[in-house]
């Protein structure tokens, strides 16, 4: 293999992983993004006001030491 050679397969695998990377942030956002609604989802279900959920997960960190 000459230079060039090594230099061309060097830049094909940086741009591969820079695209798998890209990749793996857009799914962790939506990662993110489905445990959230899961959350919300969960809240609603379970009639709890926004304003009053603070309290609730405070106690029940106090309680179980953690949530």
């Amino acid at each position: 293999m000459d230079i060039q050679t090594i230099t061309d397969k060097i830049n094909y695998k940086t741009a591969q992983v820079q695209k798998l990377q890209t990749e793996i942030k857009a799914l962790e956002t939506k990662k993110t993004q489905l445990e959230n609604e899961e959350i919300i989802n969960v809240v609603n279900g379970a009639n709890i006001p926004i304003s009053e959920l603070k309290n609730l997960l405070t106690s029940l960190k106090e309680r179980n030491g953690t949530i």
